[in-house]
């Protein structure tokens, strides 16, 4: 294995072209699919916005999607403090709704009408963001905390 450094432009080149690379591309009607886990000090968005960029260049669709619009309500989040771990690791994310608004549809056979964001951390209030269409051959990418 060669170690050597890398920006994040470079990286995101590189995943770009795995994901173009004609053994990866999907089958027709469905849709490839990129997890970017970090911690949220970590800046995933900054990768995932970096890879966006670099598959738009190359005539690819792509959605980012942020885990951080699929946060449940403060309430919910702090019942035990702002400061439990098992209510972070637990609870703090409404996967039921990730799985449900953005995995569910980019599944194979699946609609790829998927909803960019349900609530806003800032506001603690719902988004009523739309749906996004995602066309077949897409590539969704979502990144945040606690994926793997």
């Amino acid at each position: 294995m060669k170690w050597e450094a890398i920006t994040w432009q470079r990286m995101a080149e590189r995943l770009a072209g795995h994901l173009d690379d004609p053994d990866n591309v999907p089958e027709q009607g469905s849709w490839q699919r990129v997890g970017i886990d970090g911690a949220p000090a970590a800046g995933t968005g900054v990768l995932a916005e970096e890879l966006a960029q670099a598959l738009r260049r190359r005539g690819r669709a792509v959605m980012v999607v942020a885990t951080d619009g699929f946060l449940r309500p403060a309430s919910l989040r702090f019942e035990y403090g702002r400061q439990d771990v098992d209510a972070y690791l637990d609870g703090w994310y409404d996967t039921s709704a990730l799985w449900r608004e953005v995995f569910g549809p980019t599944d194979p056979g699946g609609t790829g009408r998927v909803l960019p964001d349900l609530w806003d951390p800032v506001t603690d209030r719902a988004t009523r963001s739309p749906y996004a269409e995602l066309p077949a051959g897409g590539v969704l990418v979502v990144h945040g905390p606690l994926l793997l």
